[in-house]
């Protein structure tokens, strides 16, 4: 089964996506609040992907963070933060996530999108 590590400032978030994720995905999933615990559990036996919820302008920076972690898992960006121009999805490409999403998004489109990237598959953009 593989392991979704989900990085949500949000408690809500974080239950419905562990809730959906392990009842129709088939996915187990660690939710964590901030970026430390994130780093933590990427020391040890780690995810095979992580899912970063961003909601505040300065979590990009935490997307370059883990995307840039040695043998770090690949990361998907989940955003509200989205433009016509493609800013956002650029500059989540450009930290070095494999893919990005905007919300909302159907819960069946993200675990999609999950099941991509984890069979290897970068640069899937979901606006």
């Amino acid at each position: 089964m593989e392991h979704v590590l989900l990085v949500s400032r949000d408690s809500v978030t974080l239950w419905l996506y562990r809730e959906l994720f392990a009842g129709a995905a088939n996915l187990l999933v660690t939710g964590v609040s901030t970026l430390d615990e994130a780093r933590s559990i990427l020391k040890g036996p780690g995810a095979d992907i992580v899912l970063m919820d961003v909601t505040k302008f300065e979590q990009w920076n935490d997307c370059r963070c883990l995307a840039g972690l040695e043998a770090a898992p690949p990361v998907v960006v989940l955003t509200g933060w989205v433009a016509g121009d493609g800013r956002f999805r650029r500059r989540a490409f450009e930290a070095g996530c494999a893919a990005f999403v905007a919300k909302p998004c159907h819960p069946r489109v993200l675990v999609t999108v999950l099941r991509r990237v984890l069979d290897g598959e970068r640069h899937i953009a979901m606006t």
